[in-house]
């Protein structure tokens, strides 16, 4: 494995989201799934509460990834390690947060923020080129938050 763990234990697993990251396939849609699972019980508490549960998550793992994923670059001398999936859930979770939490819905953000963040359309593609963490954050960031506001759109429309 090129881009083998390495780093202080605990920036491993909180980047890599206890180890998830190090999932032999799709490793991106792994720890978007996690942030999706962490946003399920928002489906059951009404609003406007629902809406705290994807902020606190997005706060949460922004603030997990300014920890861990420095001493994760520094450590590995990557860019951006495939296994390093913290970026995955803050991403999705941008997503969530524009939205109400209807399973549609839910569905639709995950799908556009997979599409967008694996295609890395513009402007998501210069999020990348972003110095340290924040280039590895940014752009799952950018991409929720358009996958978000365009299933808003979508719903809108409909």
């Amino acid at each position: 494995m090129a881009d083998a763990p390495k780093g202080p234990r605990w920036a491993v697993m909180t980047a890599s989201v206890m180890g998830l990251g190090f999932t032999p396939r799709m490793p991106g849609t792994v720890g978007a799934a996690v942030g999706f699972f962490l946003y399920m019980p928002a489906f059951f508490i009404g609003a406007p509460h629902c809406y705290i549960l994807p902020l606190a998550v997005f706060v949460l793992s922004i603030a997990a990834s300014a920890a861990s994923i420095p001493k994760v670059l520094a450590a590995t001398g990557l860019k951006d390690p495939q296994w390093v999936v913290i970026d995955e859930v803050a991403g999705v979770t941008a997503a969530f947060a524009l939205n109400p939490p209807v399973f549609a819905r839910a569905l639709l953000c995950f799908i556009l923020f997979r599409l967008l963040d694996i295609l890395k359309p513009f402007p998501i593609d210069r999020m990348e080129k972003l110095p340290g963490w924040w280039g590895v954050v940014m752009d799952d960031v950018l991409a929720g938050l358009l996958a978000g506001l365009i299933t808003c759109l979508v719903w809108t429309l409909l």
